[in-house]
């Protein structure tokens, strides 16, 4: 499985990516680079009894529960806050932070604050707040009440137990007892004892329930607030790292996004599927200042010079079994480089020692005379309008290996001379001039194609990846279907050099020595010399 479509993507934007990257972390780390550390101070808090008790029934736990719920939301209230406030003398509280812990017996106070000592402070005056708002403050609040409550919890407590005793003697008594008087007696006094044990036995009750061993609302410190001495929170160093792995996310996304958005063609794959025809090419892309030369000649061996010679080859194969003469190249749109592709094109098949006439088809916005720097006063216009002849306005190159036949000045009247058969007549005449001849047209989306195509022995269509677009690549095959053009193949142009991972799959790998154009190819090897200039016009 080929796994480079899924990251070409990653490695078309990287660019995005690292300003995102560079972006989120710079603003994070400008954002935090001056925050003061913090501290967070804990206290916690624990309500009833429960705790303590080695059988809590369901009902303590449930009231715990609703307990816990209340002083929560009350620790927020202006009761308790104020009061700190005001026991602190401070105007105003810092961040702090009430939650039940646990099975919510618990309640954590977090006061977080840029001085350690002031979020100590606060975490203490709210617990202890919270504690004096609680009912059961009135009973732990007075020691001295505490002591004597205990004390007579166990006074009473020994009562019971000596009353429980004088019971149980004074029912033994009744078996030696044989006069009706005595029973009467023990029968009183035993009443008196039982009614005596009931009495202890419900102030013990009350003074258990005032007693805070027992009591059920109440809140006391579990663990007091200490000193906090490390900063708490995220690190800033962190902070930075988890934005710039933020912005690494937004930037991936961003440019699978941006993928997703472009139209265009990209790869070989995109072409066998839209416009099923061969792709007999591909070329690398070269600097503006290149635009308009003939680099082929320029830098014979050149990695793009060996390019055009895989092109030339395949080409020759296709026409060869078609017996094809007339090539026209042309594009789905002005930009693709549809020109420099003819001229080139033409220089290499001169160079394999063939004759070629390279006309300039493009009446619109001629280029071929920019290539070769010569005048464009006459030329195919004049052959339409049928003032002039094919071998009076060439240009000869090379010593007549190649001819070039311009646009022509006139190119404001074509329409009325460009016609099937006038078109049709012209290439049966400059066939016989030259072994193939080329015709640089325009854009086929331009009806000067469209009729050209109809009549040429085969047609090369120029695409340029990154650029073309898909739908209009697709309506350029539609109308190539409705005319019968005969479509050789498709040479991708000006493939980004810098992005070859992007573009791995056009294999565009060549021999090092190719390269070397000043050196030599081989050792007692001669650089070979790019085609001399000797151009003129025809009289």
């Amino acid at each position: 499985m080929d796994l480079r479509p899924y990251f070409q993507p990653l490695l078309k934007w990287w660019w995005l990516i690292f300003v995102a990257m560079l972006l989120a972390a710079g603003t994070t780390y400008m954002a935090v680079r001056n925050q003061p550390p913090v501290y967070t101070a804990r206290t916690t808090l624990i309500i009833g009894q429960t705790i303590t008790n080695p059988n809590p029934t369901s009902n303590e736990l449930w009231l715990n529960q609703q307990l816990s719920s209340f002083y929560t939301d009350y620790a927020y209230r202006e009761p308790i806050t104020a009061a700190a406030m005001q026991n602190l003398g401070l105007t105003w509280l810092p961040k702090y932070v009430v939650k039940p812990q646990g099975n919510n017996q618990f309640l954590e106070i977090n006061v977080t604050d840029t001085d350690p000592q002031r979020a100590m402070l606060v975490a203490q005056e709210l617990a202890r707040q919270l504690i004096k708002a609680s009912p059961g403050a009135t009973i732990t609040g007075d020691p001295t009440r505490e002591a004597f409550t205990d004390q007579q919890l166990v006074e009473t407590q020994k009562q019971i137990l000596e009353t429980q005793k004088q019971i149980a003697d004074k029912q033994l008594e009744f078996g030696s007892l044989e006069s009706a008087k005595e029973l009467a007696v023990a029968r009183q006094d035993l009443q008196a004892l039982q009614d005596k044990l009931t009495l202890l036995r419900t102030n013990y009750a009350n003074l258990l329930n005032n007693s805070e061993h027992t009591a059920s609302n109440i809140l006391s410190v579990l663990e007091p607030a200490a000193l906090p001495t490390k900063p708490s929170g995220l690190n800033k160093y962190l902070l930075v790292a988890v934005a710039a792995i933020a912005g690494l996310v937004l930037g991936v996304g961003g440019s699978y996004l941006l993928e997703s958005l472009d139209d265009t063609i990209k790869r070989p794959k995109d072409v066998e599927r839209l416009l099923g025809y061969p792709i007999l090419g591909y070329l690398m892309n070269l600097s503006r200042r290149e635009k308009y030369s003939l680099y082929v000649a320029e830098h014979p061996r050149s990695f793009m010079a060996e390019a055009f010679r895989n092109l030339r080859a395949s080409l020759e194969i296709s026409m060869l079994e078609s017996g094809a003469k007339t090539l026209l190249v042309t594009s789905p749109d002005a930009s693709d480089g549809k020109s420099f592709v003819a001229v080139n094109l033409a220089v290499s098949m001169v160079q394999s020692g063939k004759r070629v006439l390279l006309v300039d088809g493009d009446m619109r916005r001629p280029k071929v005379h920019k290539c070769f720097g010569i005048e464009d006063r006459l030329g195919l216009t004049d052959l339409l309008k049928g003032t002039m002849k094919a071998e009076s306005i060439m240009h000869k190159w090379e010593d007549g290996k190649l001819n070039i036949i311009t646009a022509g000045a006139g190119n404001d009247l074509v329409d009325q001379y460009l016609n099937p058969d006038n078109v049709a007549h012209l290439l049966e005449k400059l066939k016989s001039l030259a072994d193939v001849v080329i015709i640089d047209n325009p854009p086929f989306m331009i009806a000067d194609t469209m009729i050209f195509a109809t009549k040429v022995d085969g047609v090369l269509l120029v695409v340029r990846p990154g650029t073309t677009n898909k739908e209009l690549a697709a309506l350029v095959k539609e109308r190539l279907a409705s005319v019968q053009a005969h479509v050789l193949g498709v040479v991708m142009n000006r493939i980004p050099m810098t992005k070859t991972g992007y573009y791995g799959e056009y294999r565009y790998y060549m021999p090092y020595y190719y390269a070397r154009e000043k050196k030599g190819s081989a050792e007692g090897e001669k650089p070979m010399e790019p085609i001399k200039k000797n151009t003129m016009s025809a009289k």
